[in-house]
């Protein structure tokens, strides 16, 4: 009589992958560190996972050391890809950190009231980054059709 009532107290299990009720995939920082010494995680997780929360996987970190300016970036790169390549979306600074990264190519700068005064040189930096893309696609399309290195 004692063990008749159902077991109500059990927590539902945290499932540390990928589920639709959750939400799509997101790659997203979580602050982590003291109050002088913050870094991020890398972290895939859900849409809808608190920001603070329990996430799927750990991708890297991200730690700004303040008073050298050196941005300390450290990525699993297997599954920072994995993870790209499933869709994951992700906000306008963890692009930047995966741009820096070269795992995705860099964001075009913000045009806007900041810029007003460099306009022109944001145009022509803009420029050589697509005339060098250009180049580059034009490189990889030279040796299309050509026997790779691995013929069997």
């Amino acid at each position: 009589a004692m063990f008749s009532s159902a077991p109500r107290l059990v927590r539902r299990m945290f499932l540390p992958f990928f589920s639709k009720e959750r939400g799509a995939p997101r790659i997203r920082q979580q602050l982590a560190g003291t109050k002088g010494r913050r870094f991020f995680k890398l972290v895939a997780c859900n849409t809808r996972d608190p920001a603070r929360g329990k996430h799927m996987e750990v991708l890297g970190s991200y730690a700004p050391k303040v008073k050298t300016g050196v941005k300390e970036l450290r990525l699993r790169f297997s599954r920072a890809k994995f993870w790209l390549g499933v869709g994951a979306s992700f906000n306008r600074g963890t692009g930047q950190l995966l741009a820096l990264a070269g795992l995705i190519p860099p964001p075009p700068p913000l045009f806007g009231r900041r810029t007003k005064s460099h306009y022109n040189d944001l145009q022509r930096v803009l420029a050589l980054r697509q005339e060098a893309n250009e180049a580059a696609v034009q490189e990889y399309h030279k040796h299309a059709g050509a026997p790779g290195v691995h013929v069997r």
